[in-house]
């Protein structure tokens, strides 16, 4: 079993788990939330088009629905597996009244060395059409099944020693998924490789990345995320522009009108109520923000959505 370097973030049971790939390090970000998170017709799981600055292996583990990878759509049932390169716009939505559970690991894989002969000619393969097709999406295999069940386990569990576990299942997993993703990938046009990073940036990258796409209330704070990631402001503002192109304040912005449309475009939810999901105290408050961010008034755009 690989040796894992782990960093819990102030017991917000949030994870930066180094494993192992054949002989390629991998920096990988989980975070306890995901993976206990069970949606149902109450609380529908969903996503608005969003991009990660890293690689993900989403694991559906339960339940069925439709996952958006650069407006296409996959369907997908129970026990999937979609891998995405960075930088590629995705969404998803549960079908109603579906119960249902996914996990998500983030990771980082430093691209220079994959193809300097540190790694073995399949998984080599594999990061090549990866790198190329820019996703894959297949069927989970009982390998990588068990894998996950085991992944979850230890990733909730109250005790510490269960953390120890944790290197070594996911370069288990990232083996068997890497295996099949060499002859199963299929995806879009080619992306660029991220530039290599240090391990340090790297972790620092996978924060960064999951801050943004827990936030949508609006409530988040510069100063928090800050601290979390060692960084003054205008150090952390230049690696968000670096990152995404964007500032702070915009990048949550575009956060929190993703959330917004959401609830507009899928569900019958009256405005004010929508407004309660999203942080606002008043309704009017919501319409506001959204008209300026939009250019259209909530109900305007519900009604374009719903017509076309």
């Amino acid at each position: 079993m690989e040796q894992a370097a782990m960093e819990q973030t102030q017991a917000k049971q949030v994870f930066t788990v180094r494993a192992f790939a054949g002989e390629l390090p991998v920096e990988c970000f989980l975070s306890a939330r995901v993976f206990q998170a069970d949606y149902s017709q109450v609380n529908p799981a969903f996503s608005e088009d969003h991009v990660h600055a890293c690689y993900e292996l989403l694991l559906c583990r339960r339940g069925s629905g439709y996952q958006f990878i650069g407006g296409t759509a996959h369907a997908y049932s129970d026990e999937s597996v979609f891998l995405l390169a960075p930088f590629i716009t995705h969404a998803h939505i549960c079908n109603p009244g579906a119960a249902e559970l996914r996990c998500s690991v983030r990771f980082i894989l430093p691209e220079g060395a994959a193809f300097s002969g540190r790694c073995d000619p399949t998984l080599t393969s594999a990061l090549e059409r990866l790198r190329h097709d820019t996703y894959a999406f297949f069927p989970a295999t009982q390998q990588i099944i068990a894998l996950a069940n085991l992944l979850t386990e230890a990733v909730c569990s109250p005790e510490s020693s269960a953390l120890l576990v944790l290197g070594g299942l996911l370069s288990a997993l990232f083996s068997s998924v890497f295996s099949e993703l060499t002859g199963i990938s299929h995806g879009g046009k080619e992306t660029p490789a991220p530039r290599l990073l240090s391990e340090r940036d790297s972790a620092r990258r996978l924060i960064i990345d999951s801050f943004f796409g827990q936030m949508f209330q609006g409530s988040a704070r510069i100063e928090d995320l800050c601290e979390q990631v060692h960084l003054s402001q205008s150090s952390l503002n230049r690696v968000i522009r670096e990152l995404y192109g964007t500032s702070f304040k915009q990048k949550l912005i575009e956060a929190r009108v993703a959330y917004i449309k959401y609830y507009l475009k899928y569900t019958d939810l009256p405005i004010r109520a929508v407004a309660e999901k999203t942080g606002f105290a008043e309704d009017n408050k919501l319409s506001l923000f959204f008209k300026q961010h939009t250019g259209l008034s909530p109900t305007q755009y519900r009604q374009h959505e719903r017509s076309s």
